[in-house]
């Protein structure tokens, strides 16, 4: 009887430890949100976009004037994903992301990726993306969102 209670208890312990490690590798890694983000993105798939931001996320859109003056437009997510999931077919949209710094410390975490955007496979601007995210223990959600843009046209 011994034994058996031993064994249950290390299939118990195994199994909650087999759980967990999917969920700590999620974790450890912000930037697979980011790229799940743009898979969402680009299948304009509205539900599993919604579900990357928490309710009060913010987004910010930064430019530069034709005279190089810095411009801001503040965008709220439910827009951003209306806009991305009702927008025609064609042009065809595609986001190619560089390679990612990112920085966490305990259930935050900063990604900031460079970018080109293609309109139709023709670069259209490049830029740098800014992602602010938050572990809530189960997922990291998006806090806030920035880009800036250099026109390539």
């Amino acid at each position: 009887m011994v034994l058996v209670n031993r064994l249950l208890t290390s299939f118990v312990s195994l199994s909650l430890l087999a759980g967990l490690q999917p969920l700590q590798a999620q974790k450890e890694n912000p930037f697979g949100t980011v790229t799940a983000f743009f898979e969402a993105f680009h299948q304009k798939d509205s539900t599993a976009l919604q579900a990357f931001f928490d309710p009060k996320a913010q987004m910010s859109l930064t430019r530069e004037n034709e005279d190089g003056s810095p411009v801001k437009h503040n965008i709220a997510f439910d827009d951003f994903v209306r806009r991305v999931c009702q927008r025609p077919d064609q042009p065809q949209w595609e986001e190619r992301l560089g390679t990612p710094s990112v920085t966490v410390h305990q259930n935050l975490a900063t990604v900031w990726v460079p970018f080109s955007f293609y309109l139709d496979d023709q670069l259209s601007h490049t830029g740098f993306n800014l992602f602010q995210l938050y572990w809530d223990g189960l997922h990291w959600k998006i806090l806030f969102l920035a880009d800036t843009r250099t026109s390539n046209r």
